[in-house]
């Protein structure tokens, strides 16, 4: 606040109009990042481009030559589409198995599923193989309790020569545990290699 214009001699009616002014002054300031209407922060964006005095979603933006970081943000709600998803795999179980095909490289012990999704929720009544070409592709697991009484029985390493590595999950554990798995390779004649990126509780390999 400007507190330049009150003097030891400054008269007493002079004193509401300092003051107000610098309150509207400090709300001006507030405007540019606060939207009191709506609880929400805010980064208004002006430019001479193509969008116009825009609102949007910006983690980095790079906005004539200028790189914004900041992030349109509800105070009281972080919704994000990663939260949908996993909310959506919480209370369904993946049902999209598919039967492993015969005549390729497919190991007839797993059922199937190709990646198209962050998390999946997997029951224990089939052991299950992931597939994707992507390397670096993430995904996340959540274990189906409900009926569960045997261990949860994934492929890791689908090798070659009928060796292979799984990870088995028992079901006393699959209450408390769950991971993130990533691809770290991929070969067209066996498949899709995967390592334990992050975990929490317990599992064994096989």
């Amino acid at each position: 606040m400007n507190w330049k214009k009150i003097e030891l001699k400054t008269p007493g009616p002079e004193l509401p109009k300092i003051f107000n002014n610098n309150f509207i002054a400090t709300k001006q300031y507030l405007d540019i990042f606060y939207d009191g209407s709506l609880g929400i922060l805010i980064v208004p964006l002006e430019t001479t481009g193509r969008v116009k005095s825009a609102r949007g979603e910006f983690v980095t933006a790079i906005v004539d030559n200028l790189i914004v970081k900041k992030q349109f943000t509800n105070l009281l709600v972080n919704v994000t589409t990663a939260d949908s998803d996993y909310y959506n795999t919480y209370i369904g179980v993946v049902e999209n198995y598919r039967v492993a095909d015969p005549s390729s490289f497919e190991n007839q012990a797993f059922k199937y599923i190709d990646v198209n999704k962050p998390y999946y929720k997997i029951a224990n009544d089939v052991s299950i193989a992931f597939l994707s070409n992507n390397l670096g592709q993430q995904i996340q697991l959540l274990f189906d309790t409900s009926t569960a009484s045997d261990s949860f029985n994934i492929l890791m390493d689908p090798s070659i020569n009928g060796s292979y590595t799984t990870i088995s999950i028992a079901a006393a554990d699959a209450s408390i545990t769950w991971m993130t798995l990533i691809a770290t390779e991929f070969d067209a004649s066996w498949g899709t290699t995967w390592t334990i990126k992050q975990y929490g509780g317990n599992y064994n390999i096989n």
